[in-house]
């Protein structure tokens, strides 16, 4: 009831409406998901690359580190600097971790920068030492960027750091107060290590003497010559390090990044979107992370991460602790923007396009149904007898216009059978009645007609077999205009029904005039905007996919070519590292001979200091043995006078009769032991001159001695100064190999990278084929005229355009690689130029 109601005024532009919305919501609906899925498909690509190139980045970083720290535990230096500042620990006598501290952070002159001290201008042990390795330390750690380095003895006393925190001169061991840090769990573990190749690793955690930063620790035991285990060497890695490694934002937009993930979950790196740093402190969970620390490389979608909708790719990093992974996250909105976009301004076109058609088909509808409106009245008002009515339309010059005709013909036949005679009025009424039956017949079938035709159905006509030749000819215009109005219609539905179902080869071919002829005009026009569109389309497509398989086959030669540097470089680092491990040797067994060198003249300088001492020591014999010869001398002299004194003692006893006798017997006595100690004090007398003559003839032997020894002295301390300069320039020159060793290395590592980054640009532009292709496919659907489009397409053929797109496509893809071997590699910059 409702479909019959409506008068055709309205039909008619509902249904051009409709048609119109049919049309612009299919092909608008298909285009954004289209375009949505491919963008989508698109970035995941993008983040699955960026997200696994982070990932190895970070995981060659961490080689790079640990390849430093086995170098440097395996240095002669670090061994020598661990020996010398373990004795020099050793001669702070009362408290050495409270001296070292006074002296280097108390007394300090740069309390900004504490490292900046090299030198106290002492004399002191530990000074001598700091002195000779602290500069060459401070440069490490500046060119690898680490925060700290670290030497402790064994222990537990850290005796020597850089940057002399907090934590220096602290004792690390079970029962020291640093014991359960980060630093005193690695250095634990680190002094139980019994391989020389085994590193220890501690996860990054917040370290209260860096100011409770996150800081993670690299250490390893350190072996001297012999084997012997002599300290620990510990690196302090910051988590800036990793921010330097994975903080290129190149190719994520405005909102995206890539982030290093443990397997707590936690933030490794800081995020460039937030004011605080996020290192162990933010939280990144998702699906794809337990993925990827799982091993496999994901891609997905959160909304649990800085609270926008991700989409998110993660590649695992292998550690030696829990896993890492690197994630790479971009804002789906940013993402889908262009689709978005390219939505909105279809909603407008479609809006204002539909707007256009409902306008169109409304001035369409007005323009045929008011003028029959208006002769529809004034053929009642004719019927009705009101012979003055004005007939409008009379003008015009199509079907309207000849039923407005024939209208005004009746109404001038009414007057002029009112100004009729009787006789004549009796036969005009008489022929008025019959014409008027006839005319009520004729209204009737217009009737009809026009019901029919306000109800959609324009098959039906009016019978045009009347007597009168006037209703006849009315009869045939009305026929004509339904006949025009039902051909319009259909062609112009035809052609929608075509469009709708991708055949854009049908047109409005009748020959219309005034709205019709606006109408078919203007259908014409949007299949023919279309077709232009569609073939410029399918042309774009097709040279798309043949641009993308010129690219795809130059990439092709281009991954070959890397993939044969790459080998050449891992062979020339291969031979590299045999030659460094060489001069390594050598250098290792000059310090040694140095060493030995060292050792004889210090053998050679102690001799000599014997010689001396012997030689003293005789000199000393000799002048006790003139000082005991004095002695006996007074012993002669003493022997002389007791023998007087008895002798006088004899006499007086004689004197003296039998009261004498008995001192005369102690008088003989004591003369008999005086002449004894007389004989004795000269046999002694004539050792002594007997030894002095020996020890005479010793001092002057040991006098040629020390002379000799000293000229075999003099030679040693040459040979030593020589060898210690083959050692030092030895060394040297295996430093010199191990920094070419480790360029190489890096260089390998970065060619390994571009010819993975060229296999991943090959997967990408195959996939951009596929697209292409897809392209091709959704395009194909449409039906162009093969006259129409080979028409619209010679033009272009003549200059060749899609060869000259695809050579300025490779000319920018030329330029490109050009511009990145430049900056990335300029060693392999020649190999790329014949690309």
């Amino acid at each position: 009831m409702l479909k019959l109601s409506l008068p055709i005024a309205r039909k008619l532009p509902l249904a051009l409406l409709g048609s119109a919305l049919l049309v612009s919501l299919g092909v608008g609906t298909a285009s954004y998901l289209i375009g949505s899925n491919a963008l989508r498909n698109s970035a995941e690509l993008t983040l699955e690359t960026l997200a696994s190139e982070r990932a190895a980045a970070v995981s060659s970083y961490l080689t790079a580190v640990e390849d430093d720290l086995v170098a440097t535990s395996r240095s002669e230096a670090t061994v020598q600097a661990l020996r010398d500042f373990g004795g020099a620990w050793l001669q702070f006598k009362v408290d050495p971790s409270a001296e070292v501290r006074a002296l280097y952070v108390d007394s300090n002159p740069n309390t900004d920068n504490l490292a900046a001290l090299e030198t106290l201008g002492t004399t002191g042990a530990y000074d001598v030492t700091h002195t000779r390795f602290h500069v060459g330390y401070r440069n490490q750690i500046g060119r690898r960027g680490y925060r700290d380095l670290y030497l402790f003895d064994l222990k537990g006393f850290m005796v020597y750091s850089v940057n002399k925190g907090v934590d220096f001169g602290t004792r690390f061991a079970e029962d020291g107060p640093l014991a359960g840090s980060s630093l005193g769990q690695v250095f634990a573990q680190a002094v139980a290590i019994e391989n020389p190749d085994d590193i220890v690793f501690a996860d990054f955690a917040h370290y209260a003497a860096a100011g409770d930063l996150p800081a993670s620790f690299f250490a390893k035991p350190v072996f001297n010559a012999q084997g012997r285990k002599v300290g620990v060497l510990a690196i302090q890695l910051p988590s800036e390090r990793l921010d330097d490694v994975i903080g290129d934002r190149r190719g994520l937009g405005e909102t995206g990044e890539v982030l290093v993930v443990g397997g707590d979950s936690l933030l490794r790196s800081d995020s460039s979107f937030t004011a605080d740093n996020d290192a162990l402190s933010t939280t990144f969970a998702a699906p794809v992370l337990n993925q990827a620390l799982g091993g496999t490389l994901s891609t997905g979608e959160t909304d649990s991460y800085r609270a926008t909708n991700m989409i998110v790719a993660a590649a695992p990093i292998t550690t030696r602790g829990e896993p890492w992974a690197a994630v790479a996250v971009m804002a789906a909105d940013e993402v889908l923007a262009p689709v978005t976009n390219m939505r909105n301004m279809m909603l407008m076109i479609g809006a204002a396009l539909l707007a256009v058609v409902a306008a169109l088909g409304l001035l369409f509808s007005r323009s045929i149904t008011k003028p029959i409106s208006r002769l529809t009245e004034t053929m009642e008002a004719l019927a009705e007898g009101d012979l003055d009515v004005d007939v409008r339309g009379a003008q015009r010059r199509d079907e309207l216009g000849a039923m407005a005709r024939a209208v005004e013909v009746f109404r001038a036949n009414g007057l002029k059978v009112a100004q009729m005679t009787e006789a004549e009025a009796t036969r005009i009424v008489a022929s008025q009645a019959e014409r008027a039956q006839m005319m009520q017949e004729l209204q009737q079938a217009f009737g009809n007609v026009v019901d029919a035709a306000i109800a959609g159905d324009f098959s039906r006509r009016v019978d045009a077999e009347f007597p009168d030749a006037e209703l006849n000819a009315l009869a045939g215009s009305v026929n004509m205009l339904v006949e025009t109005v039902d051909g319009g219609l259909s062609e112009t539905g035809q052609v929608l029904a075509a469009l709708a179902e991708t055949d854009l080869t049908h047109r409005v071919k009748g020959d219309y005039k005034g709205a019709f002829g606006k109408l078919r005009d203007d259908t014409n026009a949007v299949a023919d905007k279309l077709t232009d569109i569609v073939g410029q389309l399918r042309k774009t497509s097709r040279g798309v996919r043949s641009a993308t398989s010129e690219i795809l086959a130059g990439a092709n030669d281009l991954s070959e070519r890397t993939t044969k540097q790459a080998a050449t470089i891992e062979e020339t680092s291969a031979t590299v590292e045999q030659l460094a491990n060489t001069v390594l040797a050598n250098a290792n067994k000059a310090q040694a001979a140095s060493l030995k060198s060292q050792d004889v003249s210090r053998t050679a300088e102690e001799g000599g200091v014997v010689m001396g001492q012997a030689t003293g020591a005789m000199e000393r014999i000799t002048s006790s043995s003139a000082k005991i010869s004095n002695i006996i001398g007074l012993i002669d002299d003493i022997a002389f006078q007791t023998n007087l004194l008895a002798l006088n003692a004899s006499v007086e006893a004689a004197r003296a009769g039998d009261a004498g006798k008995g001192f005369a017997v102690v008088a003989v006595e004591v003369r008999r032991l005086a002449q004894s100690a007389a004989s004795a004090s000269a046999d002694v007398k004539v050792l002594i001159e007997q030894s002095a003559s020996e020890v005479a003839g010793g001092t002057k032997l040991v006098a040629e001695a020390a002379s000799k020894l000293g000229a075999i002295l003099e030679g040693i301390r040459e040979n030593s100064a020589v060898m210690e300069g083959i050692a030092r320039d030895s060394k040297e020159q295996a430093t010199s190999i191990d920094e070419v060793n480790v360029a190489v290395r890096q260089m390998d590592e970065m060619t390994q990278h571009n010819a993975a980054l060229v296999e991943e640009t090959n997967a990408a532009i195959e996939q951009t084929e596929g697209q292409a292709s897809e392209l091709d496919r959704i395009v194909d659907i449409f039906v162009l005229d093969d006259t129409a489009r080979s028409a619209r397409t010679e033009p272009t053929a003549a200059a060749p355009a899609g060869r000259s797109g695809i050579k300025g496509l490779q000319d920018k893809v030329r330029h490109a690689a050009k511009a990145y071997i430049s900056k990335g590699n300029a060693a392999v910059a020649q190999d790329w130029n014949e690309f």
